[in-house]
């Protein structure tokens, strides 16, 4: 199992059966605050899809096709954050995230970012990564600056969601451009 420890309190670690009763409460708590930006978030999401995610979250790192970890504060679920999909063949990945809210602004999302580029450049061999968003999420927009992301484009109304068209910004970054164990 893949685990990576960000600092005293917080740590990631790949989804394992169990993990889906901690999950949906974290989003029964923040469905609000979900649903404004997180694409799979939905009125009626359940205990149900908690389960579904993890067991293929599990079966996705098995067959390589995506890694996804949950993020702990200690033993208490706060958050996801992911490779969302792999092109070997390209050396290409994207990163996808969410925190509870009450997570939010205290660097989580950064420093996570920060050990799963590492990873992804050094491990993983990977040449790029992504990072998507809406262009109104700017807590999203601000991670991957503060990272050096390259702000790539946008491609407008691309994403409906909410009632209404939303334009999604694209950050990348290169492996030549990345210090390995660079701070935040």
């Amino acid at each position: 199992m893949i685990r990576f420890q960000i600092d005293d309190e917080i740590n990631l670690r790949e989804f394992i059966d169990g993990d889906a009763e901690q999950i949906y409460a974290t989003i029964a708590v923040n469905r609000d605050h979900l649903t404004e930006f997180m694409l799979w978030m939905k009125p009626d999401y359940s205990i149900v899809d908690a389960r579904e995610f993890v067991a293929q979250s599990i079966v996705d790192a098995r067959q390589k096709l995506k890694l996804n970890f949950g993020i702990f504060r200690g033993d208490s679920f706060i958050g996801t954050i992911g490779f969302a999909e792999f092109d070997h063949q390209a050396k290409a990945t994207e990163i996808g995230y969410w925190i509870d809210k009450s997570g939010e602004g205290k660097g989580t999302i950064s420093r996570s970012c920060k050990s799963l580029i590492d990873y992804a450049f050094k491990d993983l061999k990977m040449n790029r990564i992504l990072i998507r968003c809406a262009a109104d999420n700017l807590r999203i927009a601000a991670v991957a600056e503060r990272l050096g992301f390259i702000k790539e484009g946008v491609m407008r109304q691309s994403v409906f969601r909410n009632g209404r068209l939303h334009d999604f910004v694209t950050y990348g970054l290169l492996a030549s451009e990345w210090k390995v164990g660079s701070a935040v």
